[in-house]
């Protein structure tokens, strides 16, 4: 019991899955993925969407704080939604965007992603339930749905891909987590779709780790009701899911539900109802054998591709699997043969990609937990992957020599790029 309590407070300390520290709102601009930082690829359009703002929703009890509104770490019993201004500039307001494709050492000045004023749409009616708190909905509730769903969809036309990305975040992290990485996100995928935020109620503090993993698996239900309601009520043609750490069991959770639910649906009903595609999963703090039974059940249906980003490097997922004791972590990866049959069941999806960052780039960043800011390599995967429907081969990735899974190669870099200018020659200056 002593080995695992202390494991529990070395995680807390590893395991920060904030971009930045969980407190502020304010973080350095990320590396520009790879894939930009030899010039001669601009992801950028000519004119920059007019609302860049970040859509969000929240599962958090708002408070004011010296008059602006924000958000807490206590659960609430429905979910409220909005747009949160952000800004990425330097110091003095201005920003060459141009300048952002650089590695930091090389930018004229040092960039910054800020998160400003919150204005709140009100709490989501398509996310009211029998136990919600009642006084949360007045005479006209669905009036902030509308509002809501029409943002998003000025956004959505403005945008070339036309699709809705949303970002869940992991424990040991407040409202502005996952709101910082989906504008840093949005920016280096070029705004060719819209990124939002699902914030749930994790903790800020270091000691929360188990009651956060309990918070996550819970708040599946409500982000049901969130995917059912963007995908009724906006006109995104598909949605995205990039989830980190912890936030890899809320997501998984409600797919695995989703699963039950639309067991006896056609693949093409649960494609109009749901618009789930591709759903990537990083340094997932979940459980192996729970995931399987998801597939089992038939989630790999919910969704048009699954992808799955281990490594070997990350030391937050071995505190995990030490305190759990479960034999590894989704995230982990496999360094021991899989039996035959395990593989084969593996390899029978065709959606389902297993990717092993450990020779990526900087992909020991952050305890090796925090690659997909750290990395170059890792970020131009996952924007590459969402901008293009490209797969891992097509996108310069090597089938692993052992196990179902793909690697990077050391030539990743040049390929990634050349399948780039293949995928959209307009991006080439």
């Amino acid at each position: 019991m002593l080995n695992k309590l202390v494991c529990l407070f070395l995680l807390c300390g590893l395991a920060a899955c904030a971009p930045a520290n969980s407190v502020t709102t304010t973080i350095g601009l990320m590396e520009p993925p790879v894939v930009y930082q030899s010039g001669g690829i601009d992801p950028f359009p000519a004119t920059l969407p007019p609302d860049r703002q970040i859509p969000y929703a929240t599962q958090r009890v708002p408070a004011l704080v010296d008059g602006v509104v924000t958000y807490t770490d206590a659960p609430e019993t429905a979910l409220r939604v909005g747009h949160v201004d952000v800004t990425i500039s330097g110091k003095d307001g201005s920003l060459q965007i141009s300048d952002s494709l650089l590695p930091a050492q090389d930018r004229n000045t040092a960039l910054f992603v800020d998160v400003g004023e919150i204005h709140e749409a009100g709490p989501l009616a398509a996310s009211r339930h029998p136990v919600a708190d009642p006084t949360l909905f007045g005479p006209d509730a669905a009036a902030a749905d509308r509002a809501f769903a029409a943002r998003i969809n000025r956004q959505l036309a403005a945008t070339k891909g036309g699709n809705l990305v949303i970002y869940v975040h992991g424990v040991r992290s407040d409202f502005s987590n996952p709101v910082l990485a989906a504008a840093e996100l949005q920016h280096f995928a070029g705004y060719r779709n819209v990124f939002s935020a699902f914030a749930w109620p994790a903790n800020s503090s270091l000691i929360s780790y188990l009651q956060d993993t309990e918070e996550a698996t819970g708040s599946a239900f409500l982000f049901r009701r969130y995917i059912q309601f963007l995908a009724a009520e906006t006109n995104a043609k598909r949605i995205h899911i990039v989830a980190h750490s912890a936030g890899t069991r809320l997501v998984t959770e409600a797919i695995g539900q989703f699963g039950l639910e639309y067991s006896r649906a056609s693949n093409q009903q649960i494609k109009r109802e749901l618009k789930l595609g591709k759903v990537i999963l990083i340094g997932s703090d979940a459980s192996p054998e729970r995931i399987g039974t998801y597939l089992i059940d038939g989630a790999d249906r919910i969704v048009d591709e699954l992808t799955i980003y281990t490594s070997t490097r990350d030391r937050a997922l071995r505190l995990s699997d030490a305190l759990f004791g479960l034999g590894g972590r989704l995230g982990q990866t496999t360094t021991t043969a899989l039996p035959d049959y395990v593989q084969a069941w593996l390899e029978s999806f065709d959606d389902l990609y297993i990717i092993d960052v450990t020779d990526a780039e900087a992909s020991n960043a952050a305890n090796g937990h925090g690659y997909l800011r750290g990395s170059p390599w890792v970020s131009s995967d996952i924007v590459t992957s969402i901008n293009f429907d490209l797969t891992p081969a097509e996108r310069g990735l090597v089938r692993a020599p052992v196990g179902p899974g793909w690697v990077f190669p050391p030539d990743y870099p040049s390929k990634l790029r050349s399948a780039v200018r293949r995928a959209d020659p307009s991006l080439v200056r």
